[in-house]
């Protein structure tokens, strides 16, 4: 405490600098003692804004030293750092070395070490209330999910949702990189007269590009090199796309019924698109979001390239089709919950693809002589004329037990899709048609069929099992089911494309 207030005198550029006090150093962790550089690190500007500390830059925007580091000027950091040991070590300065672990920020593209600096930025205020409502962004956001106008699946993440906005702060829009929506801002190179002045000489206009100065008419003018967040220009995604060509678009298909994202995104996208699209349009942006899983690989690892575990979709699709990739994704995906996946699992649903193939392709060679229409039930047979009377075909009771099993299955399957359980719709589509279609009733259909009298029966059992099933499992994998639907008899309104067939 002593000597708290004193200045010391750095070795490497004998500048003075103030001994500081704070909380938020660690006294457990090292010698106890911080090095506070405000321009170069988030916690290390947050005490120096606190502690009145000075701002000094002394990295260039090449990655190298400038004028303020002394004998360090024109090195990059880690020349710099072999270089500063070695000063400290000729002046007798250094008392110690030690190792230790610490957390530092990487590129998630290239992994390079991320060197902080201290820049002027644009910023969205998150917080300001606005309007004649007097309500800020996150005020917008957080009362449309407590209202239930937008509703989250799984719903545990409304806490997750509402944690990140009760503790929000104002959004940095702008970004220093080399792709994206250039920021639709002007600065006036000569501000000519204090309005210009008072205005710093920033002119935004996001349609067209100024020739002039709109405050002292000067036609020099600089474009900001910077660029929009991604999130920001993706966050109107669900207006924006709709307003630029037909009106009618935006009236139609504005708001979106179900968004479909993952949930390590819910903050960064799912919410700017509920506040940017309420400040837009005055209205949600869509009625449900649905949150998916990660995609992890056997032993439940992120998929990346730099690890090597990533699977190739077009690989995977050349190799096993669409259609059992797309089954893989969706059995034991639940909302919210990572999902493993891995070339055996899809390579398992290859097999029931080829299942659904083999399945039809036999039916279909039994409905040759097939018109598609119910066999006439026993109520009816009395008006049919003695003439028809042995080509008329009663389902006996088995029969309708296997129907009316198969719309209790139908209906389950639509529970399902209606409440987001997609995996457990998966899962019983698939199981019903392997288990207790092919295994069973085919096989004792294979009976019937050679029988003439229950041929009729047998042949409509099959077509109406797997019409219905095909219609089931179309939106799971549409490429086998339309191929076959082509081939199937059809009723006289069926629809000649499976994909917009009433469902069952």
């Amino acid at each position: 405490k002593k000597i708290i207030g004193e200045l010391v005198i750095e070795p490497l550029t004998q500048r003075k600098i103030p001994i500081i006090s704070d909380e938020r150093v660690e006294i457990d962790f090292g010698s106890g003692a911080l090095k506070i550089t405000p321009a170069h690190d988030a916690l290390d500007f947050a005490i120096g804004q606190d502690h009145h500390l000075e701002m000094r830059q002394t990295l260039n925007f090449d990655g190298k030293f400038n004028d303020l580091a002394g004998p360090l000027k024109g090195l990059k950091i880690k020349e710099a750092r072999e270089k500063a040991i070695a000063v400290l070590k000729n002046n007798k300065h250094l008392i110690k070395e030690e190792d230790y672990i610490h957390e530092i920020g990487h590129c998630y593209r290239c992994g390079t070490i991320i060197e902080p600096m201290v820049m002027e930025q644009w910023f969205v205020k998150m917080t300001q209330p606005f309007g004649q409502a007097k309500k800020s962004l996150r005020d917008l956001a957080v009362e449309t999910v407590k209202k239930g106008e937008i509703k989250i699946i799984p719903q545990r993440f409304e806490k997750v949702f509402f944690h990140w906005l009760n503790n929000l702060k104002d959004w940095n829009i702008s970004r220093q990189i080399s792709w994206g929506i250039q920021l639709p801002v002007w600065y006036c190179q000569d501000q000519n007269n204090e309005k210009c002045k008072s205005h710093n000489g920033i002119i935004v206009n996001i349609k067209n590009k100024p020739s002039k100065c709109p405050y002292c008419g000067s036609s020099n003018l600089v474009q900001d090199p910077d660029v929009l967040d991604t999130w920001f220009s993706s966050g109107q995604w669900p207006f924006a796309t709709l307003i630029t060509n037909k009106k009618k678009d935006f009236r139609t298909f504005y708001p979106t019924d179900v968004m479909e994202t993952g949930w390590d995104i819910l903050f960064f996208w799912v919410a700017r698109m509920i506040m940017l699209g309420i400040y837009q349009t005055g209205k949600v942006p869509f009625k449900t979001v649905y949150l998916h899983g990660l995609v992890r690989d056997k032993d439940r690892q992120k998929m990346s390239k730099s690890k090597g575990n990533a699977i190739d979709p077009l690989a995977v699709t050349e190799l096993y089709g669409t259609d059992a990739l797309r089954m893989a994704l969706i059995i034991g995906n639940t909302a919210g919950n990572d999902i493993i996946i891995s070339e055996e699992k899809i390579r398992g649903y290859r097999n029931f693809a080829n299942k659904i193939w083999n399945v039809s392709r036999f039916i279909l060679m039994n409905l040759e002589d097939f018109d598609g229409k119910k066999p006439i039930s026993s109520a009816a047979r009395k008006k049919v004329l003695p003439s028809r009377a042995r080509q008329v075909l009663i389902l006996k009771t088995h029969d309708k037990q296997i129907l009316k099993n198969l719309e209790k299955k139908e209906k389950k399957i639509s529970f399902y899709l209606d409440n987001f359980r997609f995996s457990l719709a998966g899962e019983t589509l698939y199981h019903y048609f392997w288990h207790t279609f092919a295994d069973k009733i085919i096989e004792e259909m294979k009976v019937r069929i050679k029988d003439g009298k229950e041929k009729k029966a047998a042949q409509y059992l099959l077509w109406k099992i797997l019409n219905d099933s095909l219609k089931m499992l179309h939106p799971f994998m549409p490429f086998v089911t339309e191929a076959i639907w082509q081939k199937l008899p059809k009723q006289n309104k069926e629809e000649k494309i499976l994909m917009v067939t009433q469902w069952p």
